[in-house]
């Protein structure tokens, strides 16, 4: 059946009907009835989103397990904020009737390109103690066929099917400019560290359902398993220097860094150091892409809030496409350019009114006698003493009106 709904576009009051891989179930008991309802994960290729069964909890208990994939129809509603999807039917979907490619997350890029730079890398290392070392991992068809699939991580960086191999070459690029800026560096034993930084987590996670840990990923982590790895694989090496040992299994226990990010030592030799800062820019840069491109909020110029990084990343502002102005076909332009106006100086003078015929002034007859005006009556004297009612109403209209205060330049109202 193809997908043609995904978990990342679902907006509230939406109608669901889409597979979806159930990442985790719980039963949570009713507060004033017995019985229980199922809260349920689901998850596809574009993210996760919260699930609940209300009706018949207790038999889709029984036939839905963690991992299944299944159909889920029902509605989507806001509880809390957050979107929740209301299931009103769900079943299993028999295998061969979804795409994995829908479920999980995937890298976009090409996995065999990624191949052949790793594997160029290892034919430029002419150390052979380096080269058999990685040659004892990287040749071997099942931990290839791994390292190829591996995600870098649960939640923090790469975490998609391919997102190890695709970490571990972004990495070798940035290590090879830096290389080229300190030739302090031992080129050869910081390719090594980049190559094997991350090999234990082949064995941390699981990748064929659903990405997640494994058991011994969640008790030890790929910093141990890794350094076990290399440990086994140096061991079968004939007269391979103890010193150079130490410091390859240096850089693994101790790219993370400080021991608050799980490294048991922090960086003590040049290349552990350089691989430290390369590996977490990347890391933390691919987080950012990642965050900028998938979580932002709708009309707004930030994410969503990001666990994982503690804060909101800023994307900006829409800024509308601007109209293209629209411009004058050739042929509609005017071929022939009007000539300049005369200057003021080019004009001929105009004749004044005395050189003017006498047929062209017109003048109007003046008439012989202007009318008399009337004599205009005489009016009463105002007396200059004001009245007893005028001097009433004059201290009333004094007390009155408010003096206004003086003005204050800059100062605001309070």
């Amino acid at each position: 059946m193809p997908k043609v709904q995904f978990l990342g576009d679902l907006k509230v009051g939406d109608y669901v009907d889409t597979i979806a891989i159930v990442k985790s179930k719980r039963r949570i008991p009713y507060r004033n009835r017995p019985g229980y309802y199922l809260a349920l994960l689901l998850k596809d290729r574009t993210g996760v989103v919260d699930g609940r069964i209300w009706e018949e909890a207790e038999r889709i208990d029984h036939e839905i397990a963690e991992r299944d994939v299944v159909r889920v129809r029902g509605l989507v509603e806001l509880y809390q904020q957050y979107p929740q999807v209301r299931i009103a039917h769900i079943e299993k979907v028999p295998e061969g009737e979804y795409d994995w490619s829908d479920l999980v997350p995937r890298t976009e890029k090409d996995v065999e390109a990624l191949w052949g730079r790793v594997r160029a890398a290892i034919d430029h290392i002419r150390n052979p103690y380096l080269r058999a070392l990685l040659k004892s991992f990287f040749d071997e068809p099942e931990f290839a066929e791994a390292f190829k699939n591996a995600p870098a991580s649960l939640y923090l960086h790469h975490n998609w099917v391919g997102g190890l191999i695709e970490h571990v070459c972004t990495v070798l690029d940035l290590a090879e400019a830096l290389c080229q800026h300190y030739p302090e560096l031992d080129r050869e034993l910081l390719i090594t560290g980049v190559l094997l930084h991350d090999v234990g987590k082949v064995r941390e996670y699981e990748w064929q359902a659903d990405i997640d840990r494994t058991d011994e990923g969640r008790l030890l982590g790929h910093l141990i398993l890794g350094d076990e790895m290399v440990a086994e694989r140096i061991k079968r090496i004939p007269d391979f220097p103890q010193e150079l040992a130490m410091r390859v299994r240096h850089m693994l226990i101790s790219h993370h860094g400080v021991g608050e990010w799980g490294s048991p030592r922090p960086p003590m030799t040049l290349e552990a150091a350089a691989l430290h800062f390369l590996e977490f820019a990347d890391a933390q840069l691919r987080k950012f892409a990642t965050v900028l491109k998938e979580r932002r909020e709708p009309d707004s110029a930030w994410t969503a809030y990001e666990r994982t990084l503690g804060r909101r990343l800023f994307v900006g502002y829409q800024v509308p496409t601007p109209t293209p102005i629209a411009e004058t076909p050739a042929e509609e332009m005017p071929t022939s350019i009007p000539e300049p106006p005369p200057a003021l100086d080019e004009l001929s003078p105009l004749p004044s009114e005395l050189e003017l015929p006498p047929s062209e002034l017109e003048l109007e007859a003046l008439p012989p006698e202007l009318p008399e005006l009337a004599e205009l009556p005489e009016l009463p004297t105002i007396s200059e003493t004001p009245s007893e009612a005028e001097e009433e109403e004059q201290p009333r209209r004094r007390r009155s009106r408010r003096p206004e205060p003086p003005e204050e330049a800059g100062r605001l109202p309070l």
